[in-house]
């Protein structure tokens, strides 16, 4: 009989999901500010803007077709330390050496050795990043085998996840202050690596029965798209996420173009979001034990259906509020929801990975949430398409208006198909211990 993972336990497991957040975080924000302006003094930019974001782009297909080939390989790996930690801990270091490394470029200036040396290095960390990440969400529901211990470890992961971002963002122009922009990837570095191992002090073998599954690669695939639970999950899941990406990749432009802000204020507006998100986190975890998961996330959806359209408003006064307060107000609102949608996924991705054990007679968690990495990750591109469009033929501000009603339309979208998720089927195979 396995042991039920601690309260200890469950909060470790959430850290090192603030170890990959803080360092992908850290560079999202600063990577291309160093490649296409440097920061360095006295170094001219490194590549044009085109090109890095071609070279971006092929780091984003290599990191969407390792999910289901780094899935393939932990579900069906043994060793005395279990199928995931092993992977977790050969690929943390290694993630965070790469991460460093892509900021000390072979050449000063501008140089094709730059660009290859970016291409190869940002494949590398994508890959590294599913190494870890991957084997790191199959993890939960083999820790967690119940609704309520499986809503919990997904809770510590959404807080760590939060804070690892918020130390990303406001740490990082913190510490070029006072150690240089190197210093400043060397100390986030050293921090996100300390995280990231942080849940290989749990034993796996105490706390999972879980045994190597032995598809391979394309029948596991084929199989995980037979579970009817699953595909409704995507459907759904696919549909909110296309609409919101569009709203975030939009963010600096609802403050600068339509509320006419700086592009600092930006942080604010985030900041209000993550903030009553992070304060919401207990509420949600509470009545997603005590309502279940699918009542809370179409909850979730219906409060972006309905705020979501509303950013089209930006930079008009409503109801006798300044614009300001008006934008201050949808973001913060924007948070309730935004709880639900950090929590709620990755349990019911556990939840419907149980259901593996009808179809296939094994335990095959990576393979699922490798899959629904790689649909959100072929998301994110057609999303972008999609939002540049917007502002390419309707133009400033319209096409950014449009950005929102666009998202609500997603969400409803999304809310309509996990209206038919088979919750009841699908907890009747989970663990009431």
């Amino acid at each position: 009989m396995v042991k039920k993972l601690p309260i200890w336990g469950k909060i470790i497991y959430g850290v090192g999901a603030g170890g990959f957040s803080l360092v992908d975080r850290v560079l999202i924000t600063w990577l291309y500010y160093y490649y296409i302006t440097s920061p360095m003094e006295g170094v001219d930019a490194l590549m044009a803007p085109l090109v890095f974001s071609f070279i971006m782009f092929f780091g984003r297909v290599v990191d969407a077709v390792a999910d289901p080939v780094i899935a393939r390989f932990s579900d069906n790996y043994s060793s005395r330390w279990g199928r995931r930690i092993p992977f977790m801990a050969l690929s943390g270091i290694l993630y965070v050496a790469v991460f460093i490394a892509l900021f000390y470029p072979v050449v000063e200036g501008k140089s094709i050795w730059n660009a290859f040396y970016l291409l190869i290095l940002l494949s590398f960390y994508f890959f590294l990043f599913t190494a870890y990440v991957c084997p790191y969400l199959a993890l939960l529901p083999e820790l967690a085998r119940t609704n309520r211990d499986r809503v919990d470890l997904s809770t510590f992961k959404a807080v760590f996840s939060l804070l690892g971002v918020g130390i990303a963002l406001i740490g990082g122009g913190v510490l070029i202050g006072i150690l240089g922009f190197h210093g400043m990837i060397w100390a986030m570095g050293g921090m996100g690596l300390l995280m990231l191992y942080l849940p290989a002090v749990i034993r796996e073998k105490d706390y999972s029965e879980a045994k190597p599954a032995t598809l391979g690669l394309m029948d596991a695939i084929k199989t995980t798209l037979k579970n009817k639970a699953f595909l409704i999950f995507m459907g759904g899941n696919f549909a909110f996420w296309f609409g919101f990406n569009i709203v975030t990749l939009n963010i600096v432009l609802y403050v600068t173009s339509l509320l006419g802000r700086g592009e600092e204020e930006t942080s604010l507006f985030l900041g209000i979001a993550f903030g009553v998100a992070l304060l919401m986190f207990p509420l949600i975890n509470i009545l997603a034990k005590k309502l279940g998961l699918k009542v809370m996330t179409m909850v979730s959806l219906v409060f972006f259906s309905i705020l979501l359209p509303l950013l089209f408003f930006l930079g008009q006064p409503v109801l006798g509020l300044e614009p300001l307060h008006f934008g201050l107000i949808i973001m913060g609102l924007t948070g309730i929801p935004l709880a639900g949608i950090f929590i709620l996924p990755d349990a019911i991705v556990a939840a419907v990975s149980d259901l593996e054990e009808k179809l296939s007679g094994q335990r095959r968690e990576a393979m699922y949430f490798g899959t629904n990495g790689l649909l959100l990750k072929l998301n994110l591109g057609l999303s972008t398409v999609v939002s540049g469009a917007l502002l390419q033929f309707f133009g400033d501000p319209l096409g950014i208006q449009l950005t929102g009603p666009v998202a609500g339309l997603f969400s409803l979208i999304g809310l309509a198909v996990f209206a038919f998720y088979p919750e009841k089927s699908v907890m009747a195979f989970q663990r009431k211990d």
